[in-house]
């Protein structure tokens, strides 16, 4: 198609001008020198700009505005990410019937003072089952109602598995003061977290 506006006007009949372009009707510019050009140009005047400044908020709006901020919540800096810890894999508890869901809600929380704490780790299978029985044996006849076994999380075991935690949670509902166990419950994580454990005590044996 040679002439595409032509057929462009026929669609939306538009004749085209039968005057043709004469170079030399065209009207001359009289200034060659642009400076010359410049000294001619006036400057607009602020109320024919299509841009201006924002207009001021008023005292008002910027109380609200200040108001507002201080009641919401400030994202920065960050808060620490905080993990519930019995909703963990990790967690571990338990309970004798006779204690209410109260009393091991206030054991996992760290309610109960520590009279004692026994460290096993980096002990054997079997240094660690004799350290447990001389230290509850000690703890019963001290009437100690509360004491934190540490046993780490096993994380630097050989096949990644824990050894030590699932040897005290069996020593606890199997041992041989196992009716001295009121509860069991994970620390809080200032106190060893995962890798220790609550233990709540009675001074006579409980049967359930």
């Amino acid at each position: 198609m040679q002439k595409p506006f032509l057929k462009l006007g026929e669609v939306f009949g538009v004749k085209p001008s039968q005057e043709e372009y004469l170079p030399e009707k065209a009207i001359p510019f009289k200034f060659d020198n642009w400076e010359e050009l410049r000294r001619g140009v006036k400057p607009l005047r602020d109320k024919n700009l299509l841009f201006s400044e924002p207009p001021k908020a008023s005292k008002v709006v910027k109380e609200l505005i200040s108001k507002r901020r201080e009641k919401e919540p400030s994202i920065w800096p960050p808060r620490p990410l905080e993990v519930y810890l019995p909703l963990t894999s990790e967690y571990m508890e338990g309970k004798k019937e006779c204690v209410s869901h109260e009393t091991l809600r206030r054991l996992r929380d760290g309610k109960f003072s520590v009279k004692a704490t026994l460290n096993l780790r980096r002990l054997t299978a079997e240094e660690a089952l004799l350290a447990l029985e001389e230290f509850f044996k000690k703890a019963i006849e001290l009437g100690y109602s509360c004491v934190l076994v540490i046993h780490g999380r096993g994380l630097s075991s050989p096949n990644g598995e824990p050894v030590l935690k699932p040897l005290f949670r069996n020593w606890l509902e199997r041992g041989p003061y196992r009716r001295h166990v009121l509860a069991y419950a994970s620390a809080r994580p200032c106190d060893g977290g995962p890798g220790a454990t609550y233990v709540l005590l009675s001074q006579r044996p409980v049967k359930k």
